[in-house]
């Protein structure tokens, strides 16, 4: 399958060869480790391994999982094209790559869960998953193709919100629901303007509906029995989202930051930056810790939260 577009054309940068030793400490004193060629999303699985997807380059099929012991970094599946989110669930891990969902068991053979053709509309970019609450479902952001919405003339840069092109900007991005059987549904529909590109999805308590992150905007968004409300705005680049009882933490893959925000007050505080691409990181709630991967970087930086 040909790839949508390289790697290169979505990043707009070259990514640097790195020469560091494996470990290193940022300036804040989080410890960092290396992982290997733009690492995107991460968290716990087999055994309480933590399990990252690797986009690695431009060729399809070069994308792989890894698992990290420590300092140790293993190829643990591989096969996939540009592998994006990474959920556990149901005792697999479930990877969204492109057009299509893949289901790896423990041994690390990948199998389709679901591809374009089980998808009621045409698939551009799945993005982020999360884990349902019956353990034995997904959800998956169809963010549509991201290219309109990047300057071309510029590093990474969105069009500004309240430019032209952005009024232009297509309305196709949604959730789609799908179970470990393969069976597709929506849970979040197109043609909204709250979530033009979804991203980060996540889910809170039971009845609390479905919290998504909108790339473009930058503003996380309820749907709930049909409805959107706006809870917080100013992230623009949005990537990894989390909610707890009382934070909201996001990430931005285009400023290389990580918020916490109070769900009560809705007041926004960047508890980390300096990454250049803060992508789909990790609630580690048992460590205290978000692990945070840094796709251009090609490392995961452990921070530690209260």
């Amino acid at each position: 399958m040909s790839r949508l577009f390289s790697l290169s054309q979505l990043l707009l940068i070259s990514v640097a060869t790195f020469t560091l030793s494996n470990t290193r400490l940022l300036a804040e004193g989080h410890k960092s480790i290396n992982v290997g060629k733009n690492p995107e999303s991460v968290c716990r699985g087999f055994g309480g391994k933590l399990y990252v997807t690797m986009i690695n380059g431009d060729e399809p099929g070069d994308g792989t999982i890894v698992s990290v012991e420590g300092e140790n970094v293993t190829v643990f599946a591989k096969g996939f094209n540009a592998p994006k989110g990474l959920v556990f669930v149901g005792d697999h891990l479930v990877t969204a790559d492109e057009t299509t969902l893949w289901k790896v068991d423990k041994a690390g053979t990948a199998t389709k869960l679901a591809e374009a053709k089980n998808f009621p509309q045409p698939i551009e970019f799945l993005n982020d998953v999360v884990a349902g609450h019956d353990d034995a479902s997904v959800l998956v952001s169809e963010m549509s193709s991201p290219k309109p919405m990047f300057d071309p003339d510029g590093d990474r840069r969105l069009w500004d919100l309240n430019s032209d092109h952005a009024k232009t900007l297509p309305n196709k991005g949604c959730i789609y629901k799908v179970t470990l059987k393969g069976e597709v549904t929506v849970a979040v529909p197109a043609g909204n303007p709250a979530i033009r590109f979804p991203n980060g999805v996540t889910l809170g308590a039971e009845g609390e509906g479905i919290f998504v992150g909108d790339f473009f905007s930058g503003e996380i968004v309820n749907y709930k029995d049909g409805k959107y409300t706006t809870l917080a705005t100013g992230m623009r680049g949005i990537d990894g989202l989390t909610v707890t009882k009382d934070h909201f933490y996001a990430s931005s893959w285009t400023q290389g930051k990580v918020w916490k925000v109070d769900r009560k007050t809705r007041n926004a505080t960047v508890i980390l930056e300096g990454l250049k691409s803060a992508a789909d990181f990790y609630f580690d709630a048992k460590n205290h810790q978000l692990v945070v991967p840094d796709m251009i970087s090609g490392t995961l930086t452990f921070l530690p939260i209260k």
